[in-house]
């Protein structure tokens, strides 16, 4: 089964002033990483751009028949609609079919460019591996019934940046060759979008990627509050799942945005239950507090996007702390937000600013 597939101021004098004079908020209720030993899974990686565009061996029907083989389901995958090899296929298409079309894609001068750019970026990934592997120890141990994924780099410029099914999880790396790359200004994104497009939110965007497949559930998370929720629920993963990745990084907010949220944290609280939004079942009423974006609709310039997630991080540490033996597995199964909401004793902090 093919999970989720995720791609992803200006500053008042006086809260500058604020931030940079006063003392930065502590959350509480910072949770301590899952304990993890030397021992564990060690994770299997691959590097599926590496075998298409550095081999020299020509693309032919018996090197198709490999591929499919060596692959499985991500190879069709990734011909039908990541790399748009055979776009609009129904059915299983031919080996030949197959050939003819990737020996074209692959001769491309755009698509070899791309791949020299990742390979000299990417060409070592040890440290991918370093910093991978203690997450899945740890994510073996919150959650013992999953399965542990094989981890696949591939290429596929530019429809996606995270691709998970069953026991695989892809990570596009012409995602993450810096947010001045050359070519991602032509892809018209928004900047907030590339201003991530960096290796530092690779692990982040992983475990976000792979939480997403396996506990995503529109049917459930039908109103704000359980978008909040689970928002939140998958940030505390990243806490106790890969405790060195920084709260920047997480929220996808930069320092000065981190802070305001915390500072704000009471007014953020406010806005939602005056303006009743957690029980809105409108998606187009909520999602624009839940979604990324440049800034939240109905606050300042200054405050960033996905307040509503943001919030929902709060109330799902809140809960965590006053519930010491609720593992994480069991936090991801629940599916009553307004009981995590009511048991959390959620109540922001005054502003001090």
């Amino acid at each position: 089964m093919i999970g989720k597939i995720n791609i992803s101021v200006t500053i008042y004098i006086s809260m500058l002033l604020t931030i940079s004079c006063g003392q930065k908020k502590v959350d509480v209720n910072e949770p301590a990483p899952i304990s993890i030993t030397d021992e564990g899974h060690e994770l299997q990686f691959e590097r599926f751009e590496e075998e298409l565009f550095g081999s020299t061996l020509p693309m032919d029907t018996s090197r198709v028949r490999y591929l499919r083989e060596k692959y499985g389901d991500f190879f069709e995958l990734w011909c039908i609609q990541l790399a748009g090899v055979l776009p609009g296929t129904k059915g299983r298409p031919s080996d030949a079919a197959i050939a003819g079309n990737l020996n074209q894609y692959l001769s491309d001068k755009y698509m070899k460019e791309v791949f020299e750019d990742a390979e000299k970026k990417f060409k070592d990934i040890r440290w991918l591996q370093e910093e991978l592997q203690p997450v899945f120890q740890r994510y073996s141990r919150a959650f013992p019934d999953k399965k542990i994924p094989v981890i696949m780099t591939y290429l596929s410029p530019f429809t996606s940046n995270i691709m998970a099914m069953d026991t695989l999880l892809g990570i596009g790396l012409h995602f993450y060759l810096g947010s001045d790359y050359k070519y991602y200004p032509s892809l018209q994104l928004p900047l907030y979008m590339i201003k991530k497009m960096r290796q530092e939110y690779i692990i982040n965007d992983m475990i976000k990627g792979w939480l997403d497949s396996e506990y995503m559930d529109d049917s459930s998370q039908n109103n704000c509050l359980s978008q909040m929720i689970y928002q939140g629920k998958v940030l505390y993963a990243t806490d106790v799942l890969s405790p060195d990745i920084p709260d920047t990084i997480k929220t996808g907010y930069s320092e000065i945005q981190l802070q305001w949220a915390l500072s704000h944290e009471e007014e953020i609280w406010s806005f939602f239950i005056e303006q009743q939004l957690l029980y809105n079942t409108n998606p187009k009423t909520y999602l624009k507090y839940i979604h990324d974006g440049n800034s939240t609709s109905g606050f300042p310039k200054e405050a960033p996007a996905r307040l509503g997630a943001f919030i929902g991080w709060k109330m799902v540490r809140a809960y965590m702390k006053k519930h010491e033996g609720i593992t994480l597995q069991q936090l991801f199964e629940m599916k009553d937000a307004q009981k995590i909401l009511s048991e959390s004793g959620y109540k922001p902090l005054k502003s001090n600013s």
